[in-house]
């Protein structure tokens, strides 16, 4: 019962982190690793919301990796 516990609190704290990324990135990061994405509406926000909370770990990297390859060429 006890590995039951664990697992769904790991579930849980993924899930936080997922809504903070999420929301973060769909304010701030979008932009960055789309140029498309620039000016999008509410509505595709709201629609890109929870594919950032569930896929938070691959776009974290792509973020980094956009933000890192910015820093180098200033």
């Amino acid at each position: 019962m006890e590995t039951i516990k664990f697992i769904v609190n790991v579930f849980y704290l993924y899930l936080l982190a997922g809504v903070i990324f999420a929301a973060l990135f769909i304010w701030r990061g979008a932009a960055k690793l789309d140029e498309s994405a620039k000016g999008i509406s509410w509505k595709t926000r709201a629609l890109l919301f929870p594919a950032g909370a569930a896929l938070w770990p691959v776009l974290l990297r792509k973020w980094l990796q956009i933000s890192r390859a910015h820093s180098t060429d200033e």
